[in-house]
């Protein structure tokens, strides 16, 4: 049975004139190759989830996708856009140009591990994102589940420093 990977920590690298960027080692697998899924995110950003994660997504999708028209369309959608990556021996990854465009990433990508995935955009996006005063306490009590929660109270006052 394969590990559950979670990603932590931020990472800023330049892209190479293939369009390769270096995956962080603790991001990889141990002992075998590092399979990734890769489609466009919603916000100036792309997203990149362990293929085991995914394929759980993939599973369920092959149960609804054949008797529901919209649920067709939009796996179509998604399937044309989602690409995978396999790590090369120095855990690089090829990043579609187009992909790299719609995503407003040029030379450099900031790649920041949000535990289940692991986020892709410019370091100029990313700075935009830090810098927003928006606070997440809510959405780290929904995930949670607790309104008193030792760990939420932590995070937020890790947040508003």
């Amino acid at each position: 049975m394969q590990e559950e990977k979670f990603f932590f920590g931020e990472y800023t690298h330049a892209l190479d004139s293939q369009n390769r960027v270096a995956i962080p080692r603790e991001w990889r697998q141990r002992g075998g190759d590092t399979r990734l899924i890769l489609f466009p995110g919603g916000e100036n950003d792309l997203l990149l989830f362990p293929f085991e994660s995914f394929q759980d997504f993939m599973i369920q999708a092959r149960k609804k996708s054949f008797t529901n028209r919209k649920i067709r369309a939009v796996l179509a959608q998604l399937g044309s856009r989602t690409r995978e990556c396999i790590c090369d021996k120095q855990g690089r990854i090829k990043l579609p140009a187009t992909h790299l465009s719609d995503a407003g990433i040029t030379d450099q990508v900031t790649m920041v591990g949000a535990f289940t995935y692991i986020k892709l955009c410019s370091p100029e996006s990313w700075q935009k994102i830090q810098n927003s005063s928006d606070s997440c306490l809510d959405e780290l009590e929904e995930i949670n589940d607790e309104k008193s929660s030792d760990m939420v109270q932590l995070l937020q006052s890790l947040m508003d420093k």
